[in-house]
């Protein structure tokens, strides 16, 4: 293959760049789009250049930089690669990575996995972006203090440097707003100290989790993802987020104002800078703190492991195996649990899973399913949109709409437009 000519202008790295923003900037500066000068490099490929921070191979780096006048290796430190086996364990390159999300749209979904901070990006310097800001437990900015911006604040599009032209600035690709300009948020609580701590565990490869000694890094990057999906969707969503806020006070923060989602990467990053957090704090005191919120709302193996224990790193499978087995006897049919909740109500009590279960000695799937609700499992509210009881239905389609697009609960939604409105304060307590 012919050897590439030297670019006219090769800018230098910035500190923390990612590969995705440094081969943008260089092709603005040689006036082209990146998806001309990832055709010139790469002939015969696709024209959208995907996601560099993660795609981009050996053979590509050492092209691109030879062009640019620059150590491979320096590039290489600007992609995923950085994290091999220390965030995640392999890349294939065809599975999800934890932490690490797809950018811009896939298969007709739209991605978020690209973040950036407005008050970094309108400093004097060079605007450019962190590679620290594609992890998905980093939330808000080390330097400002503000939440991270996931989408235009204009249009809701994630963000994606590389489909836009750029002249002096990072703007959304789809409307052309200057992020710059995006107002800043503060996060409903302080999410710098876990991200620190995180971002230290992932650079040193492995962390402490009490009885089971040094983990590698991944493994605990691992736990952490399937703490941070219990807190996010499931049944028990709700009650284990309740339990964490009664426990520690610079997390207490109402659970409804957090929406619930398939996954993680359908969260807003106001949304990750409470739930990691309360993930993270979950794993301090490795496995105590877990066993007594598992206990405390009747979780047991049945729900805390879906697959085989052999999928799960072992500091979690092994906690669950030996402290929350779910216990094997006999199962109670739907005429046995009613004539326990007759049993209950006689003694003026409310029949309860955790009271059915241990009247019955067992947890099985009729007990939950004719148990009554507790205070901790109680509904989110009286409909899906209850918070819309009384508009409009073209009203209520809108406001889902939009509010799905801004990553947030409908409620959550409403209320920040109407404060806007209505020019109210958005500073609330933690409890508001």
């Amino acid at each position: 293959m012919r050897k590439p000519e030297s670019w006219p202008v090769r800018p230098l790295l910035e500190d923390d760049e990612s590969y995705s923003s440094w081969f943008s900037r260089a092709a603005w500066a040689n006036g082209l789009r990146p998806s001309d000068l990832y055709r010139a490099m790469e002939p015969g490929q696709d024209r959208d250049p995907g996601d560099l921070d993660r795609y981009v191979d050996d053979h590509s780096i050492g092209r691109v930089a030879e062009a640019a006048d620059i150590d491979p290796e320096l590039l290489r430190q600007t992609t995923f690669q950085r994290w091999s086996g220390n965030v995640f364990a392999e890349d294939d390159g065809i599975h999800k990575l934890q932490w690490l999300y797809p950018v811009g749209r896939r298969n007709g979904k739209r991605c978020y996995g690209q973040q950036l901070c407005p008050r970094c990006l309108a400093t004097p310097n060079t605007p450019y972006l962190r590679l620290t800001w594609r992890l998905m437990f980093v939330s808000a900015c080390p330097t400002h203090g503000n939440l991270l911006l996931d989408r235009c604040p204009a249009c809701n599009e994630p963000l994606n440097v590389l489909r836009q032209f750029g002249r002096g600035a990072i703007t959304c690709w789809a409307c052309g707003y200057d992020l710059r300009q995006a107002s800043p948020c503060a996060p409903p609580i302080d999410p710098l100290p876990t991200q620190a701590r995180l971002l230290q565990i992932a650079s040193q490869g492995w962390a402490f989790m009490g009885e089971y000694g040094p983990v590698y890094a991944f493994l605990v990057f691992a736990i952490l993802a399937h703490l941070n999906r219990l807190l996010t969707c499931g049944h028990h969503a709700h009650a284990l987020r309740t339990w964490v806020s009664a426990h520690e006070p610079t997390l207490a923060i109402k659970p409804e104002s957090i929406p619930r989602a398939r996954e993680g990467a359908l969260l807003s990053p106001r949304a990750r800078s409470v739930l990691v957090p309360m993930a993270s704090w979950l794993m301090d005191e490795w496995p105590t703190r877990f066993v007594a919120a598992a206990e405390a709302l009747n979780m047991s193996s049945r729900d805390l492991l879906k697959k085989s224990p052999h999928a799960y790193p072992f500091a979690y499978a092994h906690v669950v195996e030996n402290y929350l087995r779910e216990p094997s006897g006999r199962h109670a049919g739907d005429q046995e649990v009613a004539a326990a909740k007759e049993i209950l109500h006689n003694k003026g009590q409310r029949a309860t899973r955790r009271a059915l279960a241990q009247l019955l000695g067992t947890k099985a799937g009729s007990v939950s399913t004719l148990a009554e609700r507790t205070g901790n499992g109680a509904s989110w509210g009286n409909g899906r949109y209850w918070k819309l009881d009384g508009v409009s239905p073209e009203v209520k389609a809108a406001a889902r709409i939009a509010a799905h697009r801004a990553g947030e609960g409908v409620g959550t939604w409403i209320d920040a437009l109407v404060r806007q409105k209505l020019h109210l304060s958005t500073n609330r307590t933690i409890q508001d």
